[in-house]
């Protein structure tokens, strides 16, 4: 179930950035988003429909994947193990999605989305023990590693499929990479606030 939840940091990764920032790109049309402009509805409400749109797609994604969990690995799933991870997951899919989405709105052709997808996605798994065991890479790439939620993710996860005992000092491990991925993903969110803000005082 582990290395499952592992394998998932890659396509959830891919599958937002792809997804994200395809939607992005056409509503950061030059022609579109005059036209937008020229609508009745406040830009603060139609920025606001575009984040609950992103959301809604990115919530989809995660719901598809955590149901094939749960035909993988049935009764597992709703255990307290299972619960842990699928919370983490959801935490790691907001920073996903917060990412994919300041890469949506700095990203300008189709063709610079692809190249995002794999040096953001596919990079960040490299190090981050996705695809190779935490305890298998160097000290300086998991340092390296640790600026990324991905990092994270996977060490809350080794974390959870490793405890055996419920106790609060074998809790606190993980609820700690769990906040750190929640505070990448707001502090994500807060600078793609501001390059919007940026973007639109210059157009």
């Amino acid at each position: 179930c582990v290395y499952y939840f592992n394998y998932l940091a890659y396509s959830m990764f891919a599958i937002l950035i792809l997804g994200v920032c395809c939607v992005m790109i056409v509503f950061n049309d030059t022609d579109l988003k005059k036209r937008n402009l020229c609508s009745p509805i406040k830009l603060r409400s139609m920025h606001f429909q575009l984040i609950l749109g992103n959301l809604s797609f990115a919530l989809l994604t995660w719901i598809v994947l955590i149901i094939t969990s749960f035909i993988m690995y049935g009764s597992y799933m709703i255990s307290t193990n299972g619960l842990l991870i699928l919370l983490n997951s959801f935490i790691f899919t907001l920073a996903c999605l917060s990412i994919s989405y300041l890469l949506g709105n700095i990203l300008k052709s189709r063709g610079a989305i692809s190249a995002a997808a794999n040096v953001v996605a596919l990079g960040s798994c490299f190090i981050s023990g996705v695809f190779v065991p935490q305890v298998l890479l160097g000290k300086s790439v998991l340092t390296i590693a640790s600026f990324t939620p991905t990092y994270w993710y996977v060490k809350a996860n080794n974390d959870i499929g490793n405890i055996v005992n419920f106790k609060l000092e074998n809790l606190i491990p993980i609820f700690s990479s769990m906040l750190i991925v929640l505070g990448f993903a707001a502090t994500v969110l807060t600078v793609t606030i501001v390059v919007a803000k940026q973007k639109r005082m210059s157009s």
